[in-house]
């Protein structure tokens, strides 16, 4: 019986294709190497953020490969696959269905004059009324209309777009397809009709373009095709086997988390900063409210382009001598630097940390930056400040859904902070909830091979997967006695941002 699944999570960095059995157990995985990342000029204001697109296929091919071959099962076995990644960005096809162009990563901030032309223009309230959510630069409409005003020559090239998971589909299928979900939380889509419409992309200034969208698939589980022969011979997959239509990583996340009772509140501490839960109504001002996997309901999810990615940044630059110390004690990095952060006292803490190494962020200028440093500043300071600042961020985002009358009673925690039992402990203490954790590291992957599950036929549906397939682990309680601490620390920290507002507006 073929009751193997494969969930393939695309990542900006690198990406993962695992292979689960039908209990949610990993029975393989294997990464690409990072992707480079093409035509970024550091300090030029401009943003690019560039992906060669036939590497991304070629990475993901041999990915594919390496996962069957290490899980030592026969490729016809597996029932079906799922794709997911970040939204945003874009990839562009020339009319042949080959790749016209770099693709553009969801960070890619070369459209910021567009954001400003749109507001210019009178349609930057309009197109967020449309798309239910709060129009940044590194989505396709703004990338599109900047390749229209700068690019021309590519852009009348364009012969399809689509986002980054969709050009894997497409490479697997020989089929031009999208899912809802990444489309509509790309603001592709009119989110009150659940379709396309022409009046969003003349709003966009690219009405030519409407022509070149992608089959449009209502749900995450439904089949869009099947693995060609050509990408058969190119992955060591059988030919024949069904590919769903998947979602965006976010939503993605909280499928493999099994998050879809009423209060939980899923947080993605990733790349991104994502918080999210789901009702029956839009929310104003969310960042977007996507469609959900169930007909009717809205994905709300409130974000910054930044969480764990700080924490990425900061190991790289200035963590050299908890590396070594790592390497003398023939441990990970990350012990070493969870024993540095589990000595500060919260009480006792002085520096800030403003946690926005990327964006979008709270303001379009934002920059990361400490606060309060002196000749006392311990490197353990450093470490907390980073691990707060974005415990902090993600508060602000979850007050944000909380004070929109959103029920939030625990908190399921997935991505690069939730591998740590320090980082998810002050994230608990942070938010004063109890924060759960899922019993598997690979979320994202785990929830698209659950919809590509329940295509296949291998569940009835979502709730039959959840029970067989998702583990929580049981919760982390908040420090009740931090609360107040935590309170002042927030109050600070937010201070600092409004304070910093005056000096990031003159830097457009």
């Amino acid at each position: 019986m073929a009751d193997y699944l494969i969930g393939i999570d695309a990542g900006c960095t690198s990406s993962k294709v695992v292979i689960f059995d039908a209990g949610g157990q990993v029975v393989s995985a294997a990464a690409t190497p990072s992707m480079r990342r093409m035509g970024y000029a550091e300090g030029s204001g401009i943003g690019f953020e560039e992906f060669d697109v036939d590497e991304l296929w070629s990475l993901i091919s041999q990915c594919i490969k390496d996962a069957i071959a290490r899980a030592g099962i026969p490729a016809a076995q597996i029932a079906g696959i799922g794709v997911t990644s970040f939204g945003n960005g874009v990839v562009f096809l020339d009319k042949n269905g080959s790749s016209l162009a770099p693709g553009c990563f969801s960070q890619d901030y070369r459209a910021k004059e567009i954001i400003a032309l749109y507001k210019k223009e009178g349609s930057y309230d309009e197109i967020n009324a449309i798309v239910k959510g709060t129009l940044f630069a590194g989505e396709p409409g703004p990338i599109l209309r900047w390749y229209k005003e700068h690019a021309r020559e590519t852009y009348d090239a364009i012969g399809g777009i689509l986002t980054f998971k969709d050009y894997i589909m497409y490479r697997l299928t020989n089929v031009f397809a999208t899912d809802l979900n990444v489309f509509g939380g790309s603001f592709m889509v009119d989110l009150t009709t659940m379709d396309y419409s022409r009046h969003l992309l003349e709003l966009y200034g690219i009405p030519e373009l409407f022509d070149k969208l992608p089959k449009l698939a209502s749900s995450p589980e439904e089949v869009v095709g099947t693995v060609s022969a050509k990408a058969a011979a190119e992955t060591g997959l059988h030919a024949g086997t069904p590919v769903v239509a998947g979602m965006m990583d976010i939503l993605a996340c909280l499928v493999g988390a099994g998050a879809t009772d009423t209060g939980v509140i899923t947080s993605i501490a990733g790349s991104w900063c994502i918080n999210e839960t789901h009702s029956l109504r839009v929310i104003p001002h969310a960042s977007s409210n996507m469609p959900y996997i169930k007909k009717g309901e809205y994905l709300n999810c409130s974000y910054t382009g930044a969480s764990a990615s700080n924490y990425e940044w900061f190991t790289t630059t200035l963590c050299d001598r908890a590396k070594q110390m790592a390497k003398e004690k023939g441990c990970s990095m990350f012990d070493v630097l969870d024993e540095a952060i589990r000595s500060v006292d919260p009480e006792q803490a002085s520096v800030l940390f403003l946690p926005y190494v990327a964006s979008p962020s709270l303001h379009v200028n934002a920059k990361a930056g400490f606060l309060n440093i002196d000749a006392h500043t311990s490197f353990a300071g450093l470490c907390y400040a980073v691990v707060e600042g974005v415990a902090f961020i993600h508060k602000y985002h979850i007050d944000f859904l909380r004070n929109a009358g959103l029920p939030a009673h625990v908190v399921r925690l997935t991505g690069g902070m939730a591998k740590s039992r320090v980082w998810a402990q002050i994230f608990a203490d942070v938010v004063q909830l109890p924060v759960e954790i899922v019993d598997c590291d690979e979320t994202g992957a785990l929830g698209v091979a659950i919809a590509a599950g329940i295509g296949a036929g291998v569940y009835k549906d979502y709730a039959d997967a959840f029970g067989v397939a998702v583990k929580v682990r049981p919760a982390l309680q908040p420090d009740t006695a931090l609360a107040g601490t935590y309170r002042r620390r927030y109050a600070e920290w937010w201070q600092l941002n409004e304070d910093m507002e005056s000096y990031w507006n003159r830097q457009g």
